[in-house]
């Protein structure tokens, strides 16, 4: 039988979950890289409700559940503008968060996320997608490359009260046959 797969815009009465998934999946991605400590600072300041609930209601941030067959599997967040992380960054759009639960990695979810991401990227002309991801993560750096990202720069964050830093990655939109 065929699973059935979606992927859908966050909905404002869904922020509670949103929440839960977007800090369980960052949990379950890299505390065991890291301080039990520093993750709880990370953690409580990036993933509470306000500070969820404040990102949502951006008009230039985008958030996206990935659901199999009804069960949410995933989630995206794509910004633009003066939501980015990075400013500068001319004609662009991060993809700030793609995130899978670990039971359904390797089912496509990531890459459907990002082809949701090029998608969405196209329909606002930007001239290309990027994101940071950390230097650490070698498995997520590899997925990228394989979706044809290429590295172009990088930048310090604070993971609690440790400099860390993220690999700058980025994809050109082919499909602006529509600007000129």
């Amino acid at each position: 039988m065929a699973r059935k797969f979606t992927i859908m815009a966050v909905q404002n009465d869904e922020l509670g979950t949103l929440r839960s998934l977007a800090e369980d999946t960052f949990i379950d991605t890299f505390a065991e890289a890291n301080s039990p400590e520093n993750i709880a600072a990370y953690t409580s300041k990036t993933f509470s409700l306000e500070q969820v609930s404040n990102e949502f209601h951006l008009r230039d941030s985008h958030f996206f559940f990935a659901r199999l067959d009804g069960e949410i599997a995933g989630y995206l967040k794509l910004n633009t503008r003066l939501a980015q992380t990075e400013q500068g960054l001319e004609n662009a759009m991060e993809v700030e968060r793609i995130y899978a639960k670990r039971a359904f990695q390797g089912k496509g979810i990531g890459k459907a996320l990002m082809q949701k991401s090029i998608k969405v990227a196209n329909n606002k002309n930007v001239d290309w997608l990027w994101l940071g991801v950390w230097e650490k993560n070698t498995r997520a750096i590899e997925f990228y490359q394989r979706q044809g990202f290429q590295i172009f720069g990088q930048h310090g964050f604070f993971m609690g009260n440790e400099l860390q830093h993220d690999i700058l990655m980025k994809l050109t939109i082919k499909n602006n046959s529509t600007k000129h």
